[in-house]
This record gives C-alpha cells, sequence and structure tokens, in this order.
C-alpha cells in the first residue's frame, strides 16, 4: 500500500477494528490482528482467504508488559519498515455514577482502553524509530469531549487517550515520519452500540462503517499530514488537510473543548 507495508490493529476481532483490518489488508498492508478473544482468527482467515497477508494475536491489553513483549518479537519476526498502529480496542466499562462505582472496574476499563492500547503502541515504537516512520491513530469517541453520566469511566478513559495522542505527537516531533491523531469515529453499529442502547443510553445519529475505515486507510496512506496531533470527528473537513501542507484554519477545533478568555 502507499505509505506503508504493515498494520497492528487492536480490536481487530470485531466492529471498527475488524473493519479497518480487513479494508487496509485488501490495500495491500500486511495485518496483525489484535484482539481479547479468538475472534482476531477468523480475521486472519477472512484476509488471508482474500489472497492478503495477516497473522493473528490473542491477548488481552489488561496486561501491558505481556502486550508490549508480543508486539516487539512480533515485529522482530516479521521486519517492516512502515508500520501503521491502529488503537481501536475498547471496553465499555462499569455503569453508572462514581458515587456507586467499584473503582477496579475502573481500574480495568483504564487498563484496557488506555494503557493496553498504548502497550501496542510502546512494542512497535523502536522498530518505527528506527525507519523513521510511523502512523498512530487512536479512537476516542463516546463521550471523550463532553459528558458521559451513563458511563463516565469510559468516557474519561477515551479522552485520556486523546492526551495520550496529543503527548505522543509532541514526542516524535523531528524524529522522522511520523503521525499520531485520535479519531472520533461516530457511533457505528457495532455490538458495544447495542450494548451501550440495551444500558439505555440515546444515540441520536449514527454513522456507516465505510466512513471510519476510509478515514483510517486514507490516513495512512497520506504522504503528508497537517493535523498530526489532533482530535478529528469522522465528518469534520480532514480529507482537504491530507497530502497537503496547508495548515488548519485553528487547531483549537481539532482538540478537546475548552473555556478560552479572549484578551482585548
Amino acid at each position: 500500500m502507499g505509505s506503508i507495508d504493515c498494520a497492528i490493529v487492536t480490536g481487530a476481532g470485531r466492529g471498527i477494528g475488524q473493519g479497518i483490518a480487513l479494508e487496509l489488508a485488501r490495500a495491500g498492508a500486511r495485518v496483525l490482528a489484535v484482539s481479547r478473544t479468538k475472534t482476531c482468527q477468523e480475521t486472519k482467515r477472512t484476509i488471508k482467504a482474500g489472497g492478503g497477508e495477516a497473522e493473528a494475536l490473542q491477548i488481552d491489553l489488561a496486561d501491558p508488559r505481556r502486550v508490549e513483549q508480543a508486539i516487539s518479537s512480533w515485529l522482530s519476526e516479521h521486519p517492516s519498515k512502515k508500520i501503521a498502529v491502529v488503537l481501536a480496542a475498547g471496553v465499555v466499562g462499569p455503569k453508572g455514577p462514581l458515587l456507586e462505582a467499584d473503582l477496579a472496574d475502573w481500574l480495568n476499563c483504564y487498563a484496557v482502553n488506555v494503557v493496553g492500547n498504548l502497550a501496542v503502541v510502546k512494542g512497535a515504537l523502536p522498530t518505527m524509530l528506527e525507519s523513521r516512520f510511523g502512523r498512530i491513530i487512536g479512537f476516542a469517541g463516546g463521550g471523550s469531549a463532553y459528558a458521559y453520566p451513563l458511563f463516565p469511566a469510559y468516557s474519561a478513559s477515551k479522552t485520556a487517550m486523546v492526551r495520550a495522542i496529543e503527548n505522543l505527537h509532541e514526542d516524535l516531533a523531528g524524529k522522522g515520519d511520523f503521525a499520531a491523531v485520535c479519531l472520533a469515529p461516530g457511533a457505528v453499529e457495532t455490538d458495544m452500540l447495542q450494548s451501550i442502547r440495551r444500558a439505555g443510553a440515546e444515540v441520536r445519529t449514527t454513522v456507516a462503517m465505510s466512513e471510519p475505515v476510509a478515514f483510517v486507510r486514507d490516513f495512512v496512506a497520506a504522504d503528508r499530514c497537517s493535523f498530526s496531533g489532533c482530535f478529528v470527528h469522522v465528518r469534520d473537513s480532514w480529507s482537504r488537510y491530507l497530502g497537503t501542507d496547508e495548515g488548519l484554519p485553528s487547531k483549537t477545533f481539532w482538540k478537546l473543548r475548552r473555556i478560552e478568555e479572549t484578551r482585548q
């Protein structure tokens, strides 16, 4: 494919992660499909049946040291020069207000949604830095830009991922051809969305699976990106800023909302 030869995709056993893994394989990337359950094996079989290259890694992201070591080991056995890491794995976590929560459930939600996904990046970074190339996509929907009281742990963990990606962008500045973004994929009809509905959440607008899949495909294939480090909604005008040096009119609108005082 245009810019990458390897894609490591978490949450690749179903939903958006699986859709992305299949699309990147169709575009010519070797895919490592990562998931907690054996569903990643089905993704692998589907890719290989279509003539693509794929491996599967069944691992619990809640064990970050093991995850980092597994990714590092896999890359040592499958040399790649241009790697994309897509962090689509996530758990909804506990329902209800903090007052009623078992904080052990919050900890598990963070362990998967934030630390486990970042362990995948950390395992891949030495190879990325050696080749001076990398594309990293985090996911931060589910109320990451506003209060989401029905699932506050999930919302908070996704907000943390936005900041993690912003800091990662700064860490990698000047070290090569790197781009890292956090994508709000919109509400896609997945098993997770159905479970959120069953819990009583209102879902006003949905998007087609093809929209976040197209974003990832185009982002990893672009040779330039002027919104690295930003928080992008799938329906933002992101396509005009891929493959060009055109700067964003104001990065304020591409980050988490905040209160700003305008001084005269």
